[in-house]
């Protein structure tokens, strides 16, 4: 069963050794360390860390909230990602103004493409975003309402 909980100081080590991962480097900015996001919590299986979700900015004039997430190689093909999604839109239906959660994927990223359609998020557009390692990059804007 997933869960989710606010990070601790002790999830640096787990962090670091899933930011060597390859893919965790090409898709994510940072490396998949958060910086300045509005709150970031951990993705747990039972008690084992897997991955990281991050609502990076909530916007109250077009009422969406931009998310991002990654899961490390030790966690993939669980559902992981999938479940993490599902308890933040929990979490963000409870924020009033919020109407819908976005997610910038870069362009390649097949698999988090595949996820967010799986999930109900529609294309909305093309554009760019810092989401990897190369700084500003093409993406598309996945939106679902909630």
């Amino acid at each position: 069963m997933f869960t989710l909980r606010a990070l601790l100081p002790e999830d640096q080590e787990w962090i670091e050794r899933a930011a060597e991962d390859v893919e965790i480097q090409k898709w994510t900015a940072n490396g998949g360390r958060s910086v300045n996001d509005r709150h970031t919590w951990a993705i747990l299986n039972d008690t084992e860390p897997v991955g990281v979700i991050s609502l990076h900015t909530v916007d109250l004039l077009t009422s969406t909230a931009d998310v991002g997430y990654w899961v490390a190689p030790w966690g993939r093909r669980q559902g992981a990602a999938s479940a993490a999604l599902g308890l933040v839109e929990n979490e963000l239906r409870q924020i009033s103004g919020v109407k819908s959660i976005q997610l910038s994927i870069m362009e390649g990223n097949e698999p988090s493409k595949a996820l967010a359609t799986s999930l109900g998020y529609e294309l909305v557009s093309a554009g760019t975003c810092s989401c990897g390692s190369q700084g500003d990059v093409s993406a598309v804007i996945f939106e679902k309402k909630l």
